[in-house]
């Protein structure tokens, strides 16, 4: 009876475990798909693009990305999101990390509130703060440069900074931080070379949910940009219109040029997500 009973709850266990396989198999499918048929068109010339019945077997061509890449628009608007992105999670990360640190280090009145002030700031709409962002960057005369895309996109990013940032610090044992002392280092010096070391999981995952948010937004660079501050999202809408209609090559190619780099950028951080956030930190 127990031998039945192991082969039957060693059986299920299959059975599980291969439905949980199967399930995760088709989840991966349904994600990847969009980003497969978009790679496809990409490598499909017009008339391949248009072919009825859709061709699912042709002979790739790499012309609508030679295509994309010699317009010297898309290579400014390229050299245009790298400035916005970079400049976006550089200033987003050195303001909200010595934030989030002094929330959660400095005990001081009204301290949960300026935190909750920050997420309810994040959970605004863009479209509600955009008109009174381009006001108040038309008085100051920065309509159409770089510069006030960067702010703009820091005004959401600093809220996601500061909350994913302050479980790190929170959980960072004040031992650390102590010992430093101990041994002359100042608070200053305490904060760059032993604790921003042992954050630095925390940092590379905020500095990707701010690139992504400032690498892809279209809406505050479609209304505080023009044609030579632009970034790349906004110029991937000029190949839905013309007197040919929509080219669906250069669109893809572009979509796929674009979202490029994040990932490239994703699978390079990803070894510091998983690094133990303060492992042999804490002396026997």
């Amino acid at each position: 009876m127990s031998a039945l009973n192991y082969v039957g709850s060693k059986r299920g266990k299959l059975l599980f475990a291969g439905s949980v396989y199967a399930a995760l198999a088709a989840l991966t499918v349904a994600f990847l798909f969009p980003l497969v048929w978009v790679l496809g068109l990409s490598l499909k010339t017009r008339l391949q693009v248009f072919a009825d019945p859709p061709l699912f077997v042709w002979s790739p061509t790499l012309e609508n990305y030679a295509t994309v890449l010699q317009r010297a628009d898309f290579v400014q608007a390229f050299v245009n999101s790298l400035l916005v992105s970079t400049g976006a999670v550089t200033l987003s990360l050195c303001v909200g990390v010595p934030a989030a640190y002094a929330i959660a280090r400095f005990p001081f009145r009204g301290r949960s509130f300026l935190f909750f002030a920050l997420l309810a700031m994040r959970m605004l709409p863009p479209i509600a703060v955009l008109l009174p962002m381009y006001i108040l960057f038309s008085k100051l005369g920065l309509t159409t440069t770089r510069f006030s895309v960067i702010l703009a996109y820091t005004t959401f990013s600093l809220p996601l900074v500061v909350w994913i940032m302050r479980g790190f610090f929170e959980d960072l044992p004040r031992e650390l931080e102590e010992s430093a002392w101990v041994d002359g280092a100042s608070r200053q010096a305490a904060f760059v070379h032993v604790v921003l070391p042992l954050i630095r999981p925390g940092l590379v995952a905020a500095s990707i949910l701010c690139l992504q948010l400032a690498w892809n937004d279209f809406l505050f660079a479609a209304v505080l940009t023009n044609n030579n501050s632009r970034t790349l999202p906004v110029l991937m809408a000029a190949f839905t219109g013309g007197d040919s209609g929509t080219d669906w090559g250069g669109m893809t190619a572009s979509g796929v040029l674009v979202i490029l780099p994040v990932i490239i950028f994703s699978f390079a951080a990803q070894r510091h997500l998983v690094a133990g956030l303060s492992s042999g930190a804490v002396k026997g």
